[in-house]
């Protein structure tokens, strides 16, 4: 399984509910704009305009994240790429959750001020058509009033202290900073809680006959439970891997295979008795150069199987299947999880030591959240510092 590029990985991704939300911006701007300020103007003209308030919607979310980024680039802070769902962006690299300093506050801050300055450029732009209705744009003035309302949205709703708005982030991220020891709960509860209300208003809304608000509702908070729960899972994973001792995981394998192997010999001592479709390959004094993948040996016909050797085929070097234990390993494991990339090939000092399995460790994460032991109850477990960074490291996860 191959990992993403660096370049997919650190942009934007649409989640897949922006394809409700999609929906329900044509139909506000096709059946509820469209016939109110530009009547009689054909179902041809009535669709575009759906298509023209979907892009303004899009191009206002996609300058919350730009303020974000263009904020993070100003004052040299780390800037993750994001998930984008209904309900904001979700991050995605591991370093976006932990406890930075208070600078934070200014990267978190960006996108709802982008909106805002947003929103009062729409504004002053919807204010002068508004005034002159018969000059050449005047028929722009529901787009600009539109673009108000959805930077504005944007802005405010960002500002609410809960799980996965910027200020519950903060909020959280924050605390954590301070009080390592003391996990706060109370910002995904919160978004939780608020998702379930908005449900239950919905329910009541499509009992009543508004079957479009009320199931709409119902839809926008099952996406804000989803976003608060995929915060917490996300950060809870973070946490338990900076407590954990990755050589626990490492399991010793079979010998690798060598360059020099000739591929029959590496097809009867390796691919065959494991039953893999990807091995380690390692030079004659044991240094790892990547892992070789069963087509390639399928591309050799099989009477050249003894005259060809390993180191002969195209190896794959792609490091998102090594792990290196050292301070930037859970990283890795936790990018491997992410993507669903397993095994990883465990190299030290650029020699291969066995094969870690992340979907081990994320069964213990997943049985260690289940069970829910108390923290007075919990084993102690001493805490690491990265040389890099004095702050000390929480313990506990969430």
């Amino acid at each position: 399984m191959r990992p993403k590029s660096k370049r997919s990985v650190s942009g934007f991704q649409i989640d897949s509910s922006w394809v409700f939300l999609s929906l329900f911006l044509f139909w506000s701007g096709a059946f509820e704009l469209a016939p109110t300020q530009y009547p009689g103007q054909g179902v041809f003209f009535d669709g575009l305009i759906g298509i023209v308030v979907i892009v303004i919607y899009f191009f206002s979310v996609l300058l919350h994240e730009g303020g974000h980024k263009l904020t993070a680039s100003l004052f040299g802070q780390f800037y993750d790429g994001h998930q984008l769902t209904i309900w904001g962006g979700v991050p995605r690299e591991a370093e976006s959750y932990l406890p930075v300093t208070s600078s934070e506050m200014v990267l978190r801050m960006g996108g709802p001020l982008a909106n805002l300055l947003a929103g009062i450029v729409f504004h002053f732009g919807y204010s002068h058509l508004s005034n002159h209705p018969e000059g050449v744009f005047g028929g722009f003035a529901p787009f600009l009033f539109f673009g108000m309302q959805a930077n504005f949205f944007l802005a405010l709703v960002n500002l609410i202290p809960f799980i996965p708005m910027d200020m519950g982030s903060l909020i959280l991220r924050e605390r954590i900073r301070k009080r390592p020891h003391e996990p706060l709960a109370w910002p995904f509860q919160a978004g939780l809680f608020l998702s379930w209300a908005i449900i239950l208003f919905g329910l009541i809304l499509a009992s009543r006959g508004l079957l479009l608000s009320g199931f709409g509702l119902l839809f926008w908070g099952v996406h804000l439970a989803r976003a608060t729960l995929l915060w917490k899972g996300r950060m809870g994973l973070v946490h338990y891997l900076l407590q954990t001792d990755l050589r626990e995981y490492v399991e010793q394998t079979n010998a690798p295979l060598f360059s020099n192997q000739s591929i029959d010999q590496a097809f009867r001592k390796g691919f065959f008795p494991s039953g893999e479709k990807a091995l380690p390959v390692c030079g004659e004094d044991g240094t790892y150069l990547g892992f070789i993948e069963w087509r390639e040996f399928k591309k050799v016909p099989v009477i050249l199987w003894e005259d060809r050797t390993v180191g002969s085929l195209e190896l794959d070097s792609f490091p998102g299947r090594r792990l290196d234990l050292g301070p930037e390993g859970w990283k890795q494991v936790y990018d491997a999880i992410r993507k669903q990339i397993h095994p990883l090939y465990v190299i030290e000092d650029f020699k291969f030591l066995g094969v870690f399995h992340p979907e081990k460790l994320l069964e213990r994460f997943r049985m260690t959240v289940e069970m829910e032991v108390p923290s007075e109850k919990q084993p102690e477990v001493k805490k690491r510092e990265d040389p890099e960074d004095p702050l000390p490291i929480p313990h506990e996860p969430l």
